[in-house]
Protein backbone atom coordinates (compact mmCIF):
# COMPACT_ATOMS: atom_id res chain seq x y z
CA UNK A 1 0.00 0.00 0.00
CA UNK A 2 1.06 3.40 -0.30
CA UNK A 3 3.32 5.16 2.46
CA UNK A 4 2.29 8.59 0.88
CA UNK A 5 -1.21 8.25 2.41
CA UNK A 6 -2.02 10.20 6.05
CA UNK A 7 -0.44 7.77 8.83
CA UNK A 8 -1.87 7.83 12.61
CA UNK A 9 1.23 9.76 14.09
CA UNK A 10 -0.31 12.81 11.86
CA UNK A 11 -3.55 12.69 12.88
CA UNK A 12 -4.27 15.83 16.25
CA UNK A 13 -3.61 14.69 19.86
CA UNK A 14 -6.62 14.09 20.82
CA UNK A 15 -8.33 14.92 23.74
CA UNK A 16 -9.16 12.97 27.08
CA UNK A 17 -11.99 10.52 26.15
CA UNK A 18 -14.95 12.09 28.08
CA UNK A 19 -13.88 15.54 26.40
CA UNK A 20 -13.70 13.53 23.15
CA UNK A 21 -17.73 12.73 23.15
CA UNK A 22 -18.94 15.67 24.13
CA UNK A 23 -17.05 17.32 21.27
CA UNK A 24 -18.96 15.05 18.96
CA UNK A 25 -22.21 15.33 20.99
CA UNK A 26 -21.91 19.22 20.51
CA UNK A 27 -21.34 18.91 16.86
CA UNK A 28 -24.43 16.10 16.73
CA UNK A 29 -26.45 19.63 18.07
CA UNK A 30 -24.91 22.00 15.75
CA UNK A 31 -26.34 19.54 13.37
CA UNK A 32 -29.87 19.26 14.85
CA UNK A 33 -29.89 23.03 15.43
CA UNK A 34 -28.93 23.96 11.73
CA UNK A 35 -31.39 21.28 10.07
CA UNK A 36 -34.37 22.38 12.39
CA UNK A 37 -33.84 26.11 11.53
CA UNK A 38 -33.29 25.38 7.84
CA UNK A 39 -36.72 23.32 7.79
CA UNK A 40 -38.73 26.53 9.48
CA UNK A 41 -38.71 28.45 6.67
CA UNK A 42 -37.99 25.49 3.92
CA UNK A 43 -40.56 25.85 0.70
CA UNK A 44 -42.06 22.28 -0.32
CA UNK A 45 -42.85 22.16 -3.81
CA UNK A 46 -46.19 20.71 -4.74
CA UNK A 47 -44.88 18.16 -7.16
CA UNK A 48 -41.91 16.87 -4.65
CA UNK A 49 -44.40 14.42 -2.45
CA UNK A 50 -42.90 13.15 0.83
CA UNK A 51 -40.33 15.95 1.03
CA UNK A 52 -41.58 16.80 4.34
CA UNK A 53 -41.32 13.74 6.13
CA UNK A 54 -37.88 12.82 4.73
CA UNK A 55 -36.84 16.40 6.11
CA UNK A 56 -38.40 15.04 9.36
CA UNK A 57 -36.86 11.88 9.53
CA UNK A 58 -33.31 13.20 8.70
CA UNK A 59 -33.84 15.24 11.78
CA UNK A 60 -34.84 12.23 13.85
CA UNK A 61 -32.07 9.99 12.45
CA UNK A 62 -29.94 12.91 14.09
CA UNK A 63 -31.40 12.98 17.24
CA UNK A 64 -30.86 9.04 17.18
CA UNK A 65 -27.79 9.66 17.07
CA UNK A 66 -27.36 12.69 19.46
CA UNK A 67 -29.07 9.34 22.22
CA UNK A 68 -26.76 7.71 21.15
CA UNK A 69 -23.61 9.83 21.74
CA UNK A 70 -24.89 10.41 25.06
CA UNK A 71 -25.17 7.32 26.10
CA UNK A 72 -21.06 7.08 25.27
CA UNK A 73 -20.82 10.37 27.09
CA UNK A 74 -22.45 9.40 30.18
CA UNK A 75 -19.78 5.89 30.20
CA UNK A 76 -17.17 8.11 30.02
CA UNK A 77 -18.06 10.40 33.04
CA UNK A 78 -18.67 7.08 35.24
CA UNK A 79 -22.38 6.30 35.05
CA UNK A 80 -22.99 2.46 35.70
CA UNK A 81 -25.72 0.76 33.17
CA UNK A 82 -28.16 0.94 36.15
CA UNK A 83 -28.13 4.90 35.98
CA UNK A 84 -28.51 5.09 32.26
CA UNK A 85 -31.25 2.48 32.64
CA UNK A 86 -32.52 5.08 35.45
CA UNK A 87 -32.44 7.57 33.50
CA UNK A 88 -34.01 5.70 30.57
CA UNK A 89 -36.64 4.34 32.33
CA UNK A 90 -35.94 0.91 31.91
CA UNK A 91 -33.55 -1.79 33.55
CA UNK A 92 -29.78 -2.00 33.93
CA UNK A 93 -30.22 -4.89 31.91
CA UNK A 94 -32.27 -3.04 28.90
CA UNK A 95 -29.79 -0.13 28.83
CA UNK A 96 -27.18 -2.35 28.30
CA UNK A 97 -28.50 -4.47 25.42
CA UNK A 98 -29.60 -1.09 23.85
CA UNK A 99 -26.20 0.91 23.78
CA UNK A 100 -23.52 -1.72 24.86
CA UNK A 101 -22.90 -2.17 21.21
CA UNK A 102 -22.66 1.78 20.53
CA UNK A 103 -20.11 2.11 23.26
CA UNK A 104 -17.78 -0.90 21.88
CA UNK A 105 -17.96 0.93 18.75
CA UNK A 106 -16.78 4.15 20.31
CA UNK A 107 -14.08 2.13 22.23
CA UNK A 108 -13.05 0.35 18.60
CA UNK A 109 -12.63 4.21 17.59
CA UNK A 110 -10.08 4.16 20.17
CA UNK A 111 -12.38 6.91 22.11
CA UNK A 112 -12.09 9.70 19.75
CA UNK A 113 -13.97 11.27 17.14
CA UNK A 114 -13.25 9.17 14.00
CA UNK A 115 -15.23 7.47 10.92
CA UNK A 116 -18.73 8.35 9.23
CA UNK A 117 -19.06 11.75 10.90
CA UNK A 118 -18.24 15.96 10.85
CA UNK A 119 -16.36 18.28 11.95
CA UNK A 120 -12.71 19.05 11.69
CA UNK A 121 -10.36 16.51 12.70
CA UNK A 122 -8.09 19.13 15.15
CA UNK A 123 -10.34 18.89 18.42
CA UNK A 124 -8.98 23.03 19.24
CA UNK A 125 -9.69 23.55 15.86
CA UNK A 126 -13.41 21.89 16.16
CA UNK A 127 -14.24 23.75 19.37
CA UNK A 128 -13.29 26.85 18.21
CA UNK A 129 -15.42 26.24 14.74
CA UNK A 130 -18.91 25.45 17.59
CA UNK A 131 -17.88 28.28 19.83
CA UNK A 132 -18.29 30.64 16.94
CA UNK A 133 -21.80 29.30 15.55
CA UNK A 134 -22.73 28.75 19.23
CA UNK A 135 -21.66 33.26 19.87
CA UNK A 136 -23.59 33.89 16.27
CA UNK A 137 -26.48 32.46 18.10
CA UNK A 138 -26.64 33.39 21.60
CA UNK A 139 -24.14 35.81 21.75
CA UNK A 140 -21.70 33.68 24.42
CA UNK A 141 -18.42 32.82 23.45
CA UNK A 142 -16.33 29.97 23.82
CA UNK A 143 -19.39 28.29 25.63
CA UNK A 144 -18.28 24.84 24.02
CA UNK A 145 -14.49 25.04 24.79
CA UNK A 146 -15.59 25.79 27.89
CA UNK A 147 -17.01 21.81 28.37
CA UNK A 148 -13.70 20.56 27.77
CA UNK A 149 -11.15 20.82 30.20
CA UNK A 150 -8.48 18.24 28.68
CA UNK A 151 -8.39 21.09 25.25
CA UNK A 152 -6.32 22.91 28.21
CA UNK A 153 -4.87 20.67 29.78
CA UNK A 154 -1.44 19.56 27.66
CA UNK A 155 -1.01 16.56 30.71
CA UNK A 156 -4.35 15.17 30.55
CA UNK A 157 -3.93 15.30 27.11
CA UNK A 158 -0.25 13.16 27.24
CA UNK A 159 -2.29 10.95 29.71
CA UNK A 160 -5.43 10.16 27.70
CA UNK A 161 -3.22 9.38 24.46
CA UNK A 162 -0.83 7.11 26.21
CA UNK A 163 -3.33 4.90 27.49
CA UNK A 164 -4.43 4.60 23.82
CA UNK A 165 -1.62 3.77 22.66
CA UNK A 166 -1.18 0.95 25.43
CA UNK A 167 -5.11 -0.23 24.29
CA UNK A 168 -3.63 -0.40 21.15
CA UNK A 169 -1.01 -2.43 21.58
CA UNK A 170 -2.64 -5.01 23.96
CA UNK A 171 -5.83 -5.14 21.53
CA UNK A 172 -2.72 -6.34 19.02
CA UNK A 173 -1.06 -8.61 21.90
CA UNK A 174 -4.37 -10.31 22.55
CA UNK A 175 -4.55 -10.87 18.28
CA UNK A 176 -0.81 -12.51 18.73
CA UNK A 177 -2.07 -14.22 21.72
CA UNK A 178 -5.02 -15.99 19.75
CA UNK A 179 -2.68 -17.25 16.86
CA UNK A 180 -0.45 -18.52 19.25
CA UNK A 181 -3.19 -20.25 21.07
CA UNK A 182 -4.16 -21.91 17.60
CA UNK A 183 -0.51 -23.21 17.47
CA UNK A 184 -0.42 -24.41 20.96
CA UNK A 185 -3.78 -26.24 20.63
CA UNK A 186 -2.73 -28.24 17.87
CA UNK A 187 1.23 -28.68 18.91
CA UNK A 188 -0.78 -30.60 22.20
CA UNK A 189 -3.38 -32.68 20.20
CA UNK A 190 -0.51 -33.76 18.06
CA UNK A 191 1.14 -34.66 21.55
CA UNK A 192 -1.69 -36.47 22.99
CA UNK A 193 0.03 -40.01 24.08
CA UNK A 194 3.41 -38.83 23.80
CA UNK A 195 5.81 -37.94 27.05
CA UNK A 196 5.38 -34.29 25.80
CA UNK A 197 1.70 -34.29 26.57
CA UNK A 198 2.15 -32.76 29.61
CA UNK A 199 4.32 -29.84 28.50
CA UNK A 200 2.33 -29.05 25.98
CA UNK A 201 -0.97 -28.88 27.44
CA UNK A 202 0.94 -26.50 30.08
CA UNK A 203 2.19 -24.45 27.21
CA UNK A 204 -1.44 -24.05 25.77
CA UNK A 205 -2.71 -22.99 29.41
CA UNK A 206 0.16 -20.68 29.74
CA UNK A 207 -1.26 -18.53 26.59
CA UNK A 208 -4.64 -18.62 27.74
CA UNK A 209 -3.50 -17.20 31.04
CA UNK A 210 -1.58 -14.82 29.36
CA UNK A 211 -4.26 -13.51 27.65
CA UNK A 212 -6.55 -13.10 30.69
CA UNK A 213 -3.69 -10.74 31.80
CA UNK A 214 -4.44 -9.14 28.40
CA UNK A 215 -7.75 -8.25 28.95
CA UNK A 216 -7.29 -7.92 32.82
CA UNK A 217 -5.16 -4.77 31.79
CA UNK A 218 -7.51 -3.60 28.98
CA UNK A 219 -10.66 -3.76 32.13
CA UNK A 220 -8.45 -1.12 33.43
CA UNK A 221 -7.96 1.39 30.58
CA UNK A 222 -10.99 0.71 28.49
CA UNK A 223 -13.50 1.82 31.34
CA UNK A 224 -16.67 1.79 29.15
CA UNK A 225 -16.18 -1.63 27.97
CA UNK A 226 -14.42 -3.26 31.25
CA UNK A 227 -17.50 -5.70 32.39
CA UNK A 228 -16.80 -7.18 28.70
CA UNK A 229 -12.94 -7.40 29.21
CA UNK A 230 -13.17 -8.90 32.96
CA UNK A 231 -15.50 -11.22 31.33
CA UNK A 232 -13.35 -11.99 28.68
CA UNK A 233 -10.48 -12.29 31.29
CA UNK A 234 -12.21 -14.67 33.64
CA UNK A 235 -13.68 -16.79 30.52
CA UNK A 236 -9.53 -17.36 29.44
CA UNK A 237 -9.26 -18.54 33.20
CA UNK A 238 -11.51 -20.74 33.02
CA UNK A 239 -10.28 -22.10 29.88
CA UNK A 240 -6.80 -22.50 31.25
CA UNK A 241 -8.55 -24.35 34.05
CA UNK A 242 -10.36 -26.90 31.86
CA UNK A 243 -7.11 -27.62 29.53
CA UNK A 244 -5.12 -28.66 33.05
CA UNK A 245 -8.05 -30.77 34.01
CA UNK A 246 -7.97 -32.22 30.79
CA UNK A 247 -11.69 -30.84 29.62
CA UNK A 248 -10.48 -28.42 27.03
CA UNK A 249 -12.98 -28.86 24.17
CA UNK A 250 -11.46 -30.12 21.17
CA UNK A 251 -11.76 -28.04 18.37
CA UNK A 252 -9.33 -27.54 15.48
CA UNK A 253 -8.60 -25.03 12.85
CA UNK A 254 -10.10 -25.80 9.71
CA UNK A 255 -7.80 -26.50 7.32
CA UNK A 256 -8.68 -29.50 4.60
CA UNK A 257 -12.00 -28.11 3.63
CA UNK A 258 -14.47 -29.99 6.06
CA UNK A 259 -15.13 -26.77 7.45
CA UNK A 260 -16.52 -25.43 4.07
CA UNK A 261 -18.46 -28.36 3.27
CA UNK A 262 -20.28 -28.56 6.62
CA UNK A 263 -21.22 -24.98 6.35
CA UNK A 264 -22.94 -25.56 2.51
CA UNK A 265 -24.86 -28.46 4.49
CA UNK A 266 -25.69 -26.39 7.90
CA UNK A 267 -26.53 -23.94 5.32
CA UNK A 268 -29.05 -26.38 3.75
CA UNK A 269 -30.72 -27.29 6.84
CA UNK A 270 -34.05 -25.70 8.06
CA UNK A 271 -34.73 -23.38 10.96
CA UNK A 272 -36.02 -26.43 12.45
CA UNK A 273 -33.21 -28.53 12.59
CA UNK A 274 -31.22 -25.61 13.02
CA UNK A 275 -32.78 -25.15 16.44
CA UNK A 276 -31.91 -28.68 17.40
CA UNK A 277 -29.16 -30.35 19.95
CA UNK A 278 -25.58 -30.70 19.03
CA UNK A 279 -25.67 -33.69 18.81
CA UNK A 280 -29.13 -33.65 16.74
CA UNK A 281 -27.49 -31.05 14.06
CA UNK A 282 -24.04 -33.17 13.86
CA UNK A 283 -26.16 -36.06 13.05
CA UNK A 284 -28.45 -34.69 10.05
CA UNK A 285 -24.84 -33.43 8.60
CA UNK A 286 -23.24 -36.30 8.98
CA UNK A 287 -26.27 -38.33 6.91
CA UNK A 288 -26.00 -35.63 4.07
CA UNK A 289 -22.34 -35.67 3.95
CA UNK A 290 -20.13 -38.30 2.34
CA UNK A 291 -16.61 -38.98 3.79
CA UNK A 292 -16.47 -36.26 7.24
CA UNK A 293 -17.09 -38.19 10.36
CA UNK A 294 -19.32 -37.26 12.87
CA UNK A 295 -16.70 -35.98 15.33
CA UNK A 296 -14.78 -34.13 12.44
CA UNK A 297 -18.16 -32.15 12.20
CA UNK A 298 -18.23 -31.95 15.51
CA UNK A 299 -15.08 -29.85 15.39
CA UNK A 300 -16.39 -27.72 13.07
CA UNK A 301 -19.48 -26.97 14.01
CA UNK A 302 -18.80 -24.06 16.16
CA UNK A 303 -17.16 -21.78 14.13
CA UNK A 304 -19.61 -23.17 10.93
CA UNK A 305 -22.96 -21.93 13.74
CA UNK A 306 -20.73 -18.58 13.77
CA UNK A 307 -20.30 -17.57 10.01
CA UNK A 308 -23.84 -18.36 9.46
CA UNK A 309 -25.18 -16.23 12.01
CA UNK A 310 -22.64 -13.28 11.05
CA UNK A 311 -24.59 -14.23 7.58
CA UNK A 312 -27.73 -13.23 9.50
CA UNK A 313 -26.58 -10.09 10.61
CA UNK A 314 -26.88 -8.47 7.55
CA UNK A 315 -30.87 -8.17 7.54
CA UNK A 316 -29.76 -5.95 11.06
CA UNK A 317 -27.36 -3.47 8.92
CA UNK A 318 -30.47 -1.54 7.19
CA UNK A 319 -29.74 0.51 10.85
CA UNK A 320 -27.08 2.72 10.42
CA UNK A 321 -25.27 2.01 13.33
CA UNK A 322 -25.45 -1.57 13.23
CA UNK A 323 -24.09 -0.67 9.93
CA UNK A 324 -21.13 0.72 10.87
CA UNK A 325 -20.37 -1.41 13.91
CA UNK A 326 -20.16 -4.30 12.36
CA UNK A 327 -18.18 -3.17 9.79
CA UNK A 328 -15.34 -1.53 12.63
CA UNK A 329 -16.03 -5.27 14.35
CA UNK A 330 -15.14 -6.93 11.07
CA UNK A 331 -12.48 -5.00 9.66
CA UNK A 332 -10.87 -5.10 13.39
CA UNK A 333 -10.92 -9.06 13.61
CA UNK A 334 -10.20 -10.08 10.61
CA UNK A 335 -8.56 -7.16 8.22
CA UNK A 336 -4.72 -8.07 7.87
CA UNK A 337 -3.47 -4.45 7.51
CA UNK A 338 -0.59 -3.77 10.02
CA UNK A 339 1.53 -1.39 8.38
CA UNK A 340 1.90 2.25 9.68
CA UNK A 341 -0.41 3.91 7.24
CA UNK A 342 -3.30 1.08 8.70
CA UNK A 343 -5.35 3.35 10.20
CA UNK A 344 -6.14 5.95 7.21
CA UNK A 345 -6.69 2.76 5.26
CA UNK A 346 -9.02 1.26 8.22
CA UNK A 347 -11.19 4.19 7.51
CA UNK A 348 -11.60 4.32 4.15
CA UNK A 349 -12.80 0.57 3.98
CA UNK A 350 -14.91 0.93 6.94
CA UNK A 351 -16.49 3.54 5.49
CA UNK A 352 -17.15 1.97 2.25
CA UNK A 353 -17.97 -1.47 4.04
CA UNK A 354 -20.43 0.14 6.40
CA UNK A 355 -22.34 1.84 2.82
CA UNK A 356 -22.48 -2.20 1.55
CA UNK A 357 -23.55 -3.83 4.32
CA UNK A 358 -26.86 -0.84 4.67
CA UNK A 359 -27.16 -1.63 0.99
CA UNK A 360 -26.85 -5.16 1.11
CA UNK A 361 -29.78 -5.43 4.08
CA UNK A 362 -31.56 -2.47 2.25
CA UNK A 363 -31.94 -5.00 -0.79
CA UNK A 364 -32.10 -8.05 1.48
CA UNK A 365 -28.96 -9.44 0.40
CA UNK A 366 -26.49 -11.17 2.38
CA UNK A 367 -22.34 -11.69 2.45
CA UNK A 368 -22.03 -12.78 -1.22
CA UNK A 369 -24.10 -9.69 -2.41
CA UNK A 370 -21.64 -7.69 -0.55
CA UNK A 371 -18.91 -9.99 -2.25
CA UNK A 372 -20.02 -8.88 -5.66
CA UNK A 373 -20.10 -5.28 -5.57
CA UNK A 374 -16.85 -5.24 -4.05
CA UNK A 375 -15.57 -7.50 -6.98
CA UNK A 376 -17.42 -4.94 -9.28
CA UNK A 377 -16.39 -1.71 -8.12
CA UNK A 378 -18.10 0.29 -11.07
CA UNK A 379 -21.27 -1.37 -9.72
CA UNK A 380 -23.29 1.61 -9.18
CA UNK A 381 -26.00 -0.21 -7.24
CA UNK A 382 -25.43 0.19 -4.10
CA UNK A 383 -25.03 3.60 -4.28
CA UNK A 384 -28.33 4.07 -5.34
CA UNK A 385 -29.65 1.94 -2.75
CA UNK A 386 -28.06 4.08 -0.28
CA UNK A 387 -29.45 7.07 -1.46
CA UNK A 388 -33.20 5.89 -0.79
CA UNK A 389 -31.90 4.54 3.14
CA UNK A 390 -32.24 6.48 6.50
CA UNK A 391 -28.89 8.43 5.69
CA UNK A 392 -28.52 9.07 2.12
CA UNK A 393 -25.20 11.04 2.66
CA UNK A 394 -23.58 7.68 3.10
CA UNK A 395 -23.95 7.48 -1.07
CA UNK A 396 -21.48 9.90 -1.45
CA UNK A 397 -19.09 8.83 0.86
CA UNK A 398 -19.30 5.71 -0.93
CA UNK A 399 -19.01 7.23 -4.60
CA UNK A 400 -16.33 9.30 -3.62
CA UNK A 401 -14.01 6.34 -2.07
CA UNK A 402 -15.04 4.46 -5.71
CA UNK A 403 -14.34 7.54 -7.60
CA UNK A 404 -10.95 7.92 -5.72
CA UNK A 405 -7.74 7.62 -7.54
CA UNK A 406 -6.77 3.95 -8.38
CA UNK A 407 -4.27 3.05 -5.83
CA UNK A 408 -6.44 4.14 -3.21
CA UNK A 409 -9.53 2.03 -4.28
CA UNK A 410 -7.72 -0.59 -4.91
CA UNK A 411 -6.11 -0.35 -1.64
CA UNK A 412 -9.34 -0.38 -0.17
CA UNK A 413 -11.21 -2.84 -1.80
CA UNK A 414 -8.19 -5.43 -1.08
CA UNK A 415 -8.87 -4.91 2.93
CA UNK A 416 -12.60 -5.60 2.02
CA UNK A 417 -11.85 -8.28 0.23
CA UNK A 418 -9.72 -10.19 2.33
CA UNK A 419 -12.36 -9.29 5.34
CA UNK A 420 -14.91 -11.34 3.29
CA UNK A 421 -12.69 -14.28 2.69
CA UNK A 422 -11.92 -14.86 5.87
CA UNK A 423 -15.71 -14.44 7.33
CA UNK A 424 -17.51 -16.09 4.49
CA UNK A 425 -16.49 -20.17 3.59
CA UNK A 426 -16.53 -19.37 -0.25
CA UNK A 427 -18.59 -22.96 -1.19
CA UNK A 428 -22.09 -20.61 -1.43
CA UNK A 429 -20.32 -17.61 -3.61
CA UNK A 430 -18.86 -20.50 -5.65
CA UNK A 431 -22.70 -22.19 -5.69
CA UNK A 432 -24.10 -19.01 -6.78
CA UNK A 433 -21.86 -18.30 -9.48
CA UNK A 434 -21.68 -21.72 -10.72
CA UNK A 435 -25.33 -21.17 -12.36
Amino acid sequence: MDSTEPAERERPPALAPADEAMLARAQTLREITDAALRDVAQLYPADDPGSVLRDALFIQGLAERLVDQAVVVERERGASWTDIGSAASSSRQAAHERWNTTVGAWVLMERRRTGIGNGPADPATHAQYLDEWYADLVGERQAVSALLPSLHDEAARTEANSRRAEAKQLHERAEELRKEIDAAYTAAMEATGTDAAEEKRAVWAAKHLASAEVYKRLAAIEEPIAVEHRRRATAQRKVAQDIVRDHAQQTLPADDGTRERVYAAYHDLTPQERSGSTHAVTTLLAERLNGPTPDSIRRHLAPVIEAYRQKERIGACSDPHTAVTTAFTLIRDHSRVSSDTGTYWYSQSRTLLSGYLMAAALSDGDLDTVHAWVSRPDDRRPVELLRTGPVPQWADECEQILNSPHKIRVNVLLIIQSVLREIQPRSTTQKEGSK
